[in-house]
Parts: structure tokens; sequence; C-alpha cells
């Protein structure tokens, strides 16, 4: 007795050390931020680590004949159990009721209540409450980038907005009926940022879904998502719905996979597209930036998608087995699945915005309730395919890929193909599984093929499988010559076909001749010979292949610098082609020869193709790409030697909208259009203002064109060069033209869309040739 006495006594004071060190956390970030309200409930120790999510949508008005925070309540056990561990729930605050305001829950009117029509703090506090307790997480869809009309701060605050030059409020980017904040007032972002804090207090939330990410600067993210993590008591989960590359240096944890379902699986059902290439190039550019637990989230389906003009998901691909085959490459491939609630019951009524036309009928398909969440307990089961390496193995038809974490190795291949697909095994696929669902006992073999059915999808796991030993390798072709900087695909074929353990490495005799990648791709370097050896990890068996490298091609790049650069000019390059054959550079980059007459050159060897900067170490030319020997001064390339530097090139600016009609210097501070185009005043030159940025400067008077007042229309003035205002970059739009947007706001584009006689800059949308340019006839001047 008295050693169990003893034992309870010192629980219990630990348990009271325990509590004192998170009241006093609390207590000190509440000091901190005088503004933050009590903590309400326990923080949730709970919140799954980035990669482990498995993230449900909830759209509160559809989601019950009620369409409030109490009908989500009353699911949470349908939503656990589908397989979901984070619930992201759209906006809960009142909207606007003015007359340029919208019934949009993305209309706001108060950032820090709970709107009427889905209860009450007391209701969102429950749901929490009731999400905590069955193991889920909670995050809050957040707007930072507008409010609504009638939200007090456009009376109290009107410096707070974006405005023309007359003080009246803009909307934000093409959204009528919300008013656009200005992130350079610092004053609205600690409102902003104050507002989030207290949602993690008030209401024990633990992250945020930040809507149009792409829009706010990015030092605002920094900012705001380090005010957040101060929050030492909560781990918050921080979703940008935004594709922007840089979002993760913001320091969010998940980008949206616009560019997966936009580029990559919509093309792939709706216009044939590749496979390999598509889901390989959108995958390669939503993880250009990650590291660590950064994740994309990967959807077939969102509040978005649903209402558009495609038609929902099961439109789309094809009915329930198109949009499973499609979830399993979203949930399984790489990155954190996204259902979209509604789904799991092949809900097949549009719901439109905003939002309140339709009712969800959960009563129906429990069939495909059970087939996600088999597939989501599965991907919660599985370290291989939530945090495991990925290899992509896709052909033009099949998805098919590896995921590996230690031991375990899963293969999944998915027909993404509303016809039958016949697959060929590779050799880093062959050996015996189970499946994954099933735990039937499979055999895949290399060089065989798989048919697989209308989006069928297979998934194998080596767990609790026999151990097969190996007892031999090949590896063909057992020879070849290439040229430096091309490519060979050496295959290993192991013996025997159902052994286990199926994983080999390569290594090359001679790295300055050829390298070979983890899956056999062998790179020629330079010239000469490199022995090629395939080595199995259980038994060390070995076979290799002769590789014989003859000279490869090579390009040279000539720069000229503009007046004003020093001598020490470099060049830097990135993303050269073939892969593997020249690393990136480390900037500044190396030091380029100066052959005199005002010209540096560099000289690739053994590469197609290269993004390159020249730069002096202060000043840098745009983002360039090069595929042969060139000549780059004044912003242009050129194929022949163009001849000294010194002069300056300048162009007219032609308007797709009103053919013929061309930017001018009015004379009065504005930027006008006309159709004679005969004077200097139509003549500008675009001078690099670093970072793929540029100045616009005219030739008759001098002046730089921007929007540093924001009256309405495009500006031209003496200005200054280091205004974000004055710089501009260029969009691809069709057809060979070009949107012009601006660097300091980037939703403002050069357009002549009202006819007024001079450029105007807000409200720009994609596809009006009133937005769309082209730099024509470039003349040389001084």
């Amino acid at each position: 007795m008295e050693t169990k006495s003893y034992y309870l006594l010192q629980n219990f004071i630990q348990r009271i050390r325990n509590l004192a060190v998170s009241l006093f956390l609390i207590a000190l970030s509440q000091s901190a931020f005088g503004q933050d309200p009590a903590q309400y409930g326990t923080p949730f120790a709970g919140v799954p680590n980035p990669m482990d999510v498995n993230l449900y949508q909830v759209n509160i008005r559809p989601f019950s004949t009620a369409g409030n925070l109490a009908g989500v309540t009353a699911r949470l056990d349908n939503i656990k159990a589908v397989g979901t561990n984070v619930i992201y729930l759209m906006p809960v605050y009142p909207h606007g009721t003015d007359a340029k305001s919208s019934i949009s829950p993305y209309c706001i009117k108060d950032f820090t209540s709970v709107g009427s029509e889905y209860g009450t703090l007391s209701d969102l506090q429950a749901l929490v409450d009731g999400a905590h307790s069955r193991g889920m997480a909670v995050i809050l869809d957040f707007v930072v980038n507008g409010t609504s009309w009638d939200h007090p701060w456009t009376t109290q605050h009107p410096d707070w907005y974006n405005r023309d030059g007359s003080g009246n409020i803009l909307q934000l980017a093409t959204f009528p009926d919300v008013a656009a904040l200005n992130f350079s007032n610092t004053s609205m972002r600690t409102a902003i940022i104050n507002a989030m804090r207290y949602w993690v207090f008030a209401a024990n939330i633990d992250g945020f879904r930040c809507d149009f990410a792409n829009n706010p600067p990015l030092d605002f993210w920094t900012q705001a998502i380090g005010s957040l993590r101060g929050i030492t008591t909560h781990n918050l989960l921080m979703f940008a719905e935004g594709d922007h590359q840089n979002l993760f240096q913001g320091g969010f944890d998940y980008n949206f996979g616009d560019q997966f379902y936009y580029n990559a699986l919509k093309p792939i059902r709706k216009n044939g597209d590749n496979v390999a290439t598509d889901i390989t190039n959108s995958t390669n550019y939503e993880y250009a930036n990650a590291s660590g637990t950064n994740q994309v989230i990967r959807y077939t389906d969102n509040h978005d998608v649903d209402g558009s003009s495609d038609g929902n998901a099961l439109t789309i691909f094809g009915g329930s087995a198109g949009v499973m085959a499609n979830f399993v490459v979203c949930a399984y491939m790489r990155g954190v699945p996204f259902l979209f609630g509604s789904q799991e019951v092949a809900f097949n009524q549009q719901i439109f915005w905003p939002y309140t036309n339709v009712k969800i009928d959960w009563s129906q398909n429990a069939n495909v309730t059970a087939e996600f969440a088999k597939v989501l307990n599965y991907r919660t089961s599985s370290t291989a395919i939530r945090r495991g390496t990925m290899t992509n193995y896709s052909d033009a038809n099949v998805c098919a890929f590896t995921k590996v974490s230690g031991s375990e190795k899963v293969v999944v291949l998915v027909n993404l193909r509303g016809n039958s697909s016949t697959y060929t095994i590779p050799s880093a696929l062959a050996g015996s599984y189970k499946d994954a669902y099933s735990g039937t006992t499979v055999t895949l073999t290399s060089g065989a093929t798989q048919t697989l059915n209308s989006f069928q999808y297979l998934v194998y796991t080596n767990q609790n499988v026999a151990q097969v030993p190996v007892t031999g390798v090949s590896v063909a072709p057992t020879s070849a010559t290439i040229a430096a900087g091309l490519t060979q695909q050496l295959i290993a074929t192991i013996a025997p076909t159902n052994a286990t353990n199926t994983n080999v490495t390569w290594t090359s005799s001679n790295t300055a001749v050829a390298t070979v990648s983890a899956t056999g791709l062998v790179t020629a370097i330079a010239a000469g010979t490199a022995t090629i050896t395939v080595k199995t990890q259980d038994g060390s068996k070995t076979a290799t292949s002769s590789i014989t490298v003859t000279p490869g091609t090579s390009f040279t790049v000539y720069f000229s610098p503009p007046p004003g650069w020093s001598t020490g000019i470099k060049i830097y390059w990135w993303n050269a082609l073939p892969s593997g054959v020249l690393a990136d550079g480390s900037w500044p980059g190396v030091t380029m020869t100066n052959n005199g007459n005002g010209w540096y050159s560099y000289t690739f060897t053994n590469i197609t193709s290269t993004n390159l900067i020249f730069n002096d170490g202060s000043n840098q030319t745009d983002n360039l790409s090069r595929n042969k020997t060139g000549w780059y001064v004044n912003g242009t390339w050129y194929d022949s030697n163009p001849g000294t530097s010194g002069s300056i090139t300048y162009y007219q600016i032609v308007n797709r909208y009103q053919a013929n009609n061309y930017l001018y210097d009015a004379g009065n501070g504005k930027v006008a259009y006309g159709t004679s185009a005969t004077t200097n005043a139509y003549q500008w030159t675009k001078i690099d203002a670093g970072n793929g940025y540029y100045l616009l400067k005219n030739r008759a008077t001098g002046n730089l064109m921007h929007v540093e007042d924001q009256n309405g229309n495009v500006e031209c003035t003496t200005g200054n060069t280091t205004w974000y205002s004055a710089m501009w970059s260029t969009a691809t739009a069709t057809d060979g033209w070009s949107y012009i947007q601006n660097r300091w706001q980037t939703n403002e584009w050069i357009n002549i869309e009202h006819l007024t006689g001079y450029a105007e800059y807000a409200g720009a949308q994609a596809g009006w040739y009133s937005a769309m340019w082209q730099f024509v006839n470039p003349v040389t001047g001084t």
C-alpha cells in the first residue's frame, strides 16, 4: 500500500506540474496579445501531422435541412466513419446585407462572430468539442482579402481599403460584392491577424483554410502565420487556397492542387491527355518549393468545381467509378486527399453559389460511402502511402507508382480511362504482394501485361507476404552507345519473378562519363566509357551494362550588359536539360568570359537547354531560357551578333480589342491610346527591374508608366524606379497576346475596357481582349 500510495502521489504532483505549465503558456500568449480572448476548452493534442491528414470539406448551407452548425455536429460520426481526420468548415461568419453585398459566405460583415443562420458561438464550440472527442481536428475557412460593403471598417477605417484617386473603395479582383482590403496598411493587417487568433482561443479551432491565398503579398502570410504559430498551446494546420509556389515559404503547410486538377486529372479525362506526362509535370510544379512536411491538397471536387459549368465530379469523371479512380490517385500518389462532403454518397446534383439551391440527400449510395472509407482507412493504416517515397511508373493511360517506407512497399495501378487499358509491368514492380483490401496473394511479373478494366484500380502491399529469396539478376541492354547529354533506360530483371525483395541499386564506374539514377536511367555526360552495375538488395546479386558515350553538342550564350552595370558579369542557371547533366548553379553564378566590345560569353556543354539569369551581383536580367547559341542585349535574344551594345530597343504597345490602337504618354500624367503611333510618345523601352519585372519608360518624355496614386487611370510621370507600382510583368493570354500585370497590385492589368480615352487598370478579367497587348515594331534608339 505504501508503494502504491507513493506512485499515486508522484503521479498527482506531475499532473499538477503539467497543468501549471499549460496555464503558464496560455497566460504568456495572452499577455503578448492582449486582444486574445480567454482560451475555450483544452487545445486538441490529436492534430495530425500535415502528411497524415485526410481532409473533409463541409459546405454548411446544403449539409443539413437547417443548414447550420448543429446539422454538421449531428453527422460527426458519419464524417469520422468515412476515414477523415480533419474537418474544414466553410465560412461561419455573417454576410453583408446592403445592396452592393451578397449572401455569399465569402462576403463577410464581421470576422469575429458566428452568422445567425449557422447558430451561435456555443454551437461552433460544441461542433469542435464533438470533433475533438472523436479524434478529428477542425479548421475554419477565413477570408483576409476583403469584406462586405457594409462591414463597419468601410466607414470607420476607409484607409484600410484599396481606393481610387477620388477615395472610392475598390472591389476585390472580379468580385463586385467584396470590398478590397489594402495590405499596405499595417493597422488593417493587425486587425485581420487578431481576428484569426480570436477563433483559436474562442472556439479552440485547429487551423485555417485561407481563401484566395494568391492575392495578399507573401510578407503578410509570413507575418500572420508567424503570429498564429506563436500560440504555442496549439498545433495549427495552415491551408492556402492558392497555387503560388512561394506560399510554402510564407509558412503554409498546404497548397491547393489546382495545377494537378486542371492540368492533369481534368485534361486526362476530358481530352485524353497522356497520363504520365501530365501527372509528372503537375507534380513537379506543385512540389518545386515544398520541403519537410509541406503537402499539396489534391481533390476531385470542391464547392467551386461542384457548381461549375462543366458539371460536378460525377459528370466530369464519368460516374462514381471514374471519381473513385481519380480519388485514389489524389489520396495515394503524393499529397493529402480532399473529400468534398456529399461525394461519399455520390450526390449527383450540383450545388450552385451561393449554395442555397439544394439539400444533400445522405440516404443514398451506401456502397460508394463504403468504398471511400476503404480507400481512406487504408491510407491511414499505411506509413508508405502517407509518408513514403513515391516513384512514378505511369504510362499514357495508367497511373502507376510505388510508395516505399522502410521495408513497406505499396504498388498502385490506376486506369484513368473509361475503357480497358493494358499495362506492362516494369521490373521495379515485380514481386509477390497481397491485395491491400482483400488480402489475396498476387504476383507481378516483369514484362508481363496487366489488363485493367474501365477505371479499375489495384493496390498491392508486400506486408505479411511470404519471403521468396532472390537468386539472380540480369540487365538489358547489356551495352549501348549514346551521345553526351542523352539518356538510356536500363531494365533489371530479378529471378525468380516472384522474389519478395526486388529492390536494387545502380552505380556507375565513371560518373564523369555517365551517371545512373535509382531507376536505372543512364545520363551520358562526356565522351568515354562507363560500366553500369545493378545490385540486388537481397543476396547482392549483380549484372552490368557497358555504356559508350560519344561527344555531345554545345551552345554559347553572349550578353551585353546595360549601362551602369559593373564589369564582373556572371551567369546563373537552373533546370538544365537533360536533367542530371548540369546541376543547378549557386547564386550569383560563375564569371562569364569578357570577349571585348561590350560582350561576355559562356558555353554550355552536353545540355540541350537551360534557364538562366545574367547578373553582376547587384543587377540582374529577367528569368531567361535558351537552347542554342545566341546574343542577348536590351531585353532581346538574337541568333547572330547584332553588333555592339549601347543602343536601346523601343516598342509600340498595341491593343487586341481596339485594332491599331497604341499606348502613348498623353503629357498630362496619364497613359492614353490612339491610332497615329507616329511620334516618340508612342514608343516605350522595357527596363529590367529584377525578379521577372520591368519598367516601361517613354522615349519622348522619359516618364514611367505606373499606378502609384490609384486614381483610376494608368499614370505616366517621372515616377521612381523603386516603386512596385511602376513595375510590370507579362503573362501569356492567347494567340500570341499577353496581359501586362502590376507588381504592387497584382490583380491590376492594363486595359481599355470602358474606352474612356485613357488606359485603365482595375477590374480586368482573363479573356478580355481589352486587356491583351503585344509589344510590336521594335526600333533602335539612344
